[in-house]
């Protein structure tokens, strides 16, 4: 007579299948921001009214590394105009090298703020020198390390999902588990 030996409700010498697929990382390279704060003095003594930013909606504008032309990274796609500021979602390209690079940055920390390119379309100086922009054309929102506007930068950056290490790991657990 054959004893056949159990752990874990499988039977020493059973075959267990399983599938793997590796595919590339979820990451989309999504960000969204506080593009400026409404109401608040810059660094160049200038502040954007709430309303200064009109016709935003269906619109895109291109996503720079520190308003470098040259260097386009992504775009913009998704405007709110809120009491405190407007607020933007874009995507990082991630085929274009910088935004990689931009990207793993903002994952680690290392840079957050946001910065903005405009036009003055309507402004009014302040008895205390500072001006006033009532409205403006949105050019290009950029990803800076020094925002100009205190309270400007980046809220949500979308990480990748979990790597080869953390997949390793669970297999190495999972192989623990059926050794008994």
């Amino acid at each position: 007579m054959t004893t056949i030996e159990k752990r874990n409700d499988f039977a020493f010498g059973d075959t267990l299948d399983f599938e793997t697929r590796f595919t590339a990382p979820t990451d989309t390279g999504e960000i969204e921001g506080v593009a400026v704060r409404f109401n608040t003095v810059d660094t160049y003594r200038t502040e954007f009214a709430p309303d200064a930013f009109r016709g935003l909606e269906g619109r895109s504008v291109p996503m720079l590394w520190a308003h470098d032309p040259a260097n386009v990274i992504g775009s913009w796609s998704s405007f709110q105009v809120r009491a405190d500021g407007l607020t933007a979602k874009g995507k990082l390209n991630l085929a274009v090298a910088k935004a990689l690079e931009v990207r793993s940055l903002l994952q680690a920390g290392d840079i957050r703020g946001l910065s903005i390119g405009f036009r003055t379309v309507k402004d009014e100086r302040r008895a205390n020198g500072v001006r006033r922009i009532v409205e403006a054309r949105l050019h290009e929102i950029s990803i800076v390390a020094f925002p100009s506007v205190p309270g400007s930068g980046i809220t949500s950056v979308r990480a990748d999902a979990p790597g080869l290490s953390a997949f390793l790991s669970s297999v190495r657990a999972a192989s623990t588990i059926l050794k008994g």
